[in-house]
Parts: C-alpha cells; structure tokens; sequence
C-alpha cells in the first residue's frame, strides 16, 4: 500500500528531546489471524513494529500509550541510569524484525528501571513473545513464561478497576500462558476462575474464551 506509513513528533520526558517515530496508518493494518492471547497475525504491515517509541538521545523507551506516562521519582531514577549513555542507533524510521524486537528489549528494560506496574511488564513481556511467535523462534517460550510470572503478580498486587486491563483478562492470560506453556491443571484452576467469577457477565467474550480453553485444557491434560 502507497503511502502506508507517517511520522510522529515526540518530545522525550526524560531529556526533553525533540524527535520522530514512524508509525502505520490504520487504514493499511489488515489482520489475518488471531491467537487466543490476543495475538494478532496480520497480510501486510504489522503495527506491533512501531508500538516503542525510543528517544534517539538518552535512549527512553515505552510503549505509545505510556510514552509520557512518567512521573518526576521516575524521571530522576531514568535521567541517572542514563547519564553519560552513548545511544549509537535511531529506531525512528522503517523497522525489520530485529529492530522490533529490540525495541520492546528496551521498553522492557526501562519499565524495569522505573519500577513500573507488573501489568505493564507482562503485557511487554507477552508481546516480546508474539515477536518470536511470528519468526517461530523458541526464545518465544522464555517471554510466554516472564509474561504468565508478571501477570501473576499483577493479579496479587494490583487494582484492575483503575486503568487499562481487566481482572477478568488478566485471570483469563494467566490461564491461557499457562495452557501455552503445558501447565494443563493450572490453566484449567485459572480458567475456572473467570468462568465463576461474579463478573463474568460483563465481558461474554472472554468468559466463552475461557470456556474452549477449559475444554482445550481438560483435554490436553487427559493426554
């Protein structure tokens, strides 16, 4: 498709560098596919290529809906961690695979350093994951199992009625890694868990998910 990219200027919050990122227009993103962690799998251009925005200065990076989602405690700790870093590579234009994959190593690092939720780790994580679900790479397996560990504590820790993703998401990911990753009695425990939760009723997509991954489950563990 013509014309399927654009430009977006962004000012970094940590060093207040003025920069451009590529980004994929709407109307050229098609999917194909879609996996029962919500990955999706698209015909052309893959918009997950451009989800990190990363200053080519002090070399910040987070996804584009937390860009500037930064506070004055995590400014300082991110303007001290990169004090003096040489940022020898520009992620603002056109990206192949490895720089994708890169740039959520970075976001991931950096969420790291500021201590950020762990929904927002685990959903870095997951979609690390997806990277490598897409080359069929077995480093995949790696990021499902930090994505199932930080999306546990995520459950344990965190207020889903706040912001961003749901609980009943949440208990539904942890139950789908868990089956991804060959964890069967676990998988159907968590999926158990949305099928029975008081809530259900608000979000039917994801209680009939849950329910094929049950079944998915159950019988998988039957062997």
């Amino acid at each position: 498709m013509k014309d399927a990219y654009y430009k977006k200027t962004l000012k970094c919050p940590v060093c207040l560098f003025e920069f451009s990122s590529t980004r994929i227009k709407t109307k050229a993103v098609k999917i194909k596919s879609k996996d029962e962690d919500f990955c999706n799998h698209y015909e052309d251009y893959n918009p997950l290529y451009y989800e990190i925005f990363i200053c080519p200065n002090c070399g910040y990076g987070a996804s584009n809906n937390s860009f500037d989602s930064i506070d004055e405690r995590e400014k300082f700790i991110l303007a001290e961690a990169f004090k003096g870093r040489e940022v020898e590579r520009d992620f603002g234009g056109i990206r192949n695979h490895i720089d994708a994959l890169d740039s959520f190593k970075i976001a991931l690092f950096t969420a790291n350093l500021k201590k950020a939720r762990y929904s927002i780790i685990a959903g870095l994580s997951l979609k690390t994951a997806w990277l490598y679900r897409f080359e069929k790479d077995e480093n995949e397996k790696a990021f499902l199992e930090m994505a199932l560990k930080y999306y546990k504590e995520a459950y344990d820790t965190e207020n889903f009625n706040d912001e961003g993703i749901g609980e009943l998401t949440v208990i539904y990911l942890i139950g789908e890694l868990c089956r991804r990753m060959g964890k069967y009695e676990d998988a159907i425990n968590w999926f158990n868990r949305v099928i029975n939760h008081p809530e259900k009723n608000k979000n039917k997509r994801i209680e009939k998910l849950a329910r094929e991954q049950w079944r998915k489950s159950r019988d998988a563990a039957k062997g």
